[in-house]
């Protein structure tokens, strides 16, 4: 009973805030527009995403859509990120991602990951984090049990120049579990978007996504580029 009440006061002295100084600060952004990859039609590219910061703790939830005729890209992301004592560079995170993506045989991979990330570079003309964990999925969450263990790297970076902002993406997952039917599902995520605002709130983005696997023997994604007109205002929530 000690250990758990000095636990309870450790943890309340870590994470403690005054919430009359850190009053949330929330957003929502819209996306819609074309989305075009070599192995299909053209299809609707969708985002809609969420945001809650403090300066504290670090809140998003974001749906990721591109609807082909016959594939989808389907993602839905939520990820908390919170300030580590009193150090403003280093934070602890997680992540949890549904995924459906029909170009590489996933039709829902449920996957979880936590660590620590590096505040490299936090200014009004770009942030620049760098992440370090460890990672889990099931990429046949329906139909099975097992699970994928990684180790996981990643780093992204966004500079605004007046109108203009660019924005860069990556996650590599580093398989360390067992391997499944021979499959190294080693792989690099990618992200990269270009941003051209028309007036405060709105944009045109340009951008594409891409996974690359290790195993070669694995369905490799083309990239799957997109045009979306982006809407982004503040919410007047206090909660």
């Amino acid at each position: 009973m000690m250990r758990y009440c000095i636990s309870v006061i450790f943890l309340s002295l870590v994470f403690g805030h005054y919430p009359e100084a850190e009053l949330p600060n929330w957003k929502q952004y819209f996306r819609l527009g074309a989305v075009q990859t070599k192995a299909s039609s053209p299809g609707l590219a969708s985002y809609v995403r969420l945001n809650r910061t403090t300066p504290y703790i670090f809140q998003d939830v974001r749906f990721y859509g591109h609807f082909f005729k016959e594939n989808q890209e389907i993602r839905v992301r939520q990820k908390t990120s919170r300030r580590f004592m009193s150090f403003d560079w280093l934070y602890s995170f997680n992540t949890l991602i549904y995924e459906k993506n029909t170009f590489i045989d996933v039709n829902l991979r449920y996957h979880f990951n936590q660590g620590f990330g590096w505040l490299i570079r936090n200014s009004e003309s770009g942030n620049m984090t760098a992440e370090l964990g460890i990672a889990f999925d099931n990429s046949d969450y329906l139909n099975t049990k097992q699970k994928t263990s990684y180790a996981r790297s990643g780093f992204t970076a966004d500079k605004k120049m007046g109108k203009y902002e660019t924005k860069i993406e990556v996650d590599y997952f580093h398989q360390v579990s067992k391997l499944v039917d021979n499959t190294d599902l080693s792989r690099i995520q990618l992200v990269a978007e270009a941003q051209w605002s028309i007036k405060k709130g709105v944009a045109f983005i340009i951008g594409f996504t891409e996974d690359f696997f290790k195993d070669e023997s694995f369905s490799i994604e083309t990239p799957s580029v997109f045009l979306t007109f982006a809407f982004k205002r503040p919410l007047n929530w206090t909660f």
